[in-house]
């Protein structure tokens, strides 16, 4: 009886231990999970990136279809296909006989994209007006735009700029313009840069981005002077902008003050090779806030 209850106790201590020994092993093998497992990483913060688009839309007249042809339409796929946060207008048309009296591009425009529009008319042209829109996502806090005449005694047109300030991120926000520089002499080019450089002056304290067509290529000469205040956004070689069936210069840009470019680092500058829609590529930019 002594024998049985010594074998009895012996087995009952076995039994201990192995029940120990396992939830040992047990929770030794959980620690051993967290502590030599791939360590999860921080979730980084994401930054937001911003898509701008400079765009001539040659007043949404497809050259190959001729004059008084508008696929406005055409214009809006190409933009909505970027899904761009801006878009920085020239040559559009407003309730004008050439495009239709019914028209308004930057209204119209701003509705098939979802955008909101500003237009900036440059001056009375086929019964209607003509001049330079603004599409952003964001609501507009600003919205204004300037003449930009050309030199005196020249046949060169009168230009504008239409400019809006939006939000970039919650309490910080940017200027974005669009501008169109006379394509007929160099005097009114200077001139019109000049103004323009004045005009911007005040708003020079933020960011300012401006889509333009500047109708001189990376290599004139007037690029001494404008680039005292804004430099392209292009990476090495500015791409070919027009004409868009057989592109062989670069006349459109993407532009950043010295502010925008301490505060933005430039993800990708291209055009869109659509030869259809417009006689100008459109030129896209991405940036993201520097970190």
């Amino acid at each position: 009886m002594v024998k049985l209850n010594t074998i009895a106790s012996r087995v009952t201590s076995l039994v201990i231990l192995l029940f120990t020994l396992a939830c040992n092993s047990s929770d030794s093998g959980i620690e051993q999970g967290k502590n030599t497992g791939t360590e999860q990483e921080e979730p980084k913060e994401q930054t937001e990136v911003l898509t701008l688009m400079s765009y001539n839309i040659h007043i949404a007249n497809p050259p190959s279809k001729g004059d008084g042809f508008v696929d406005i339409d055409a214009i809006a796929a190409v933009i909505n296909a970027e899904n761009p946060d801006v878009v920085l207008l020239q040559e559009v048309d407003r309730f004008t006989d050439r495009s239709g009296k019914t028209l308004d591009q930057a209204l119209t425009l701003g509705a098939k994209t979802n955008m909101n529009y500003y237009f900036a008319k440059a001056l009375n042209r086929s019964n209607g007006e003509y001049g330079v829109a603004v599409l952003t996502k964001k609501e507009h806090k600003l919205a204004v735009k300037h003449s930009l005449p050309g030199a005196e005694g020249t046949k060169s047109e009168l230009r504008t700029i239409g400019l809006v300030e939006i939000e970039f991120e919650e309490g910080q926000s940017m200027y974005v313009a669009s501008t169109h520089i006379d394509h007929l002499e160099d005097r009114s080019k200077q001139v019109q840069l000049r103004e323009m450089m004045n005009f911007l002056t005040p708003y020079n304290n933020k960011p300012i981005i401006i889509g333009a067509d500047l109708n001189m290529p990376p290599t004139h000469e007037l690029w001494n002077s404008l680039s005292t205040m804004f430099q392209t956004g292009c990476m090495g070689t500015c791409p070919l902008t027009a004409p868009a069936k057989k592109p062989r210069t670069t006349i459109d840009y993407v532009m950043m003050n010295e502010k925008a470019r301490e505060t933005f680092d430039v993800m990708d500058y291209y055009t869109v090779k659509d030869d259809y829609a417009s006689d100008h590529f459109p030129v896209v930019m991405k940036i993201e806030v520097k970190k």
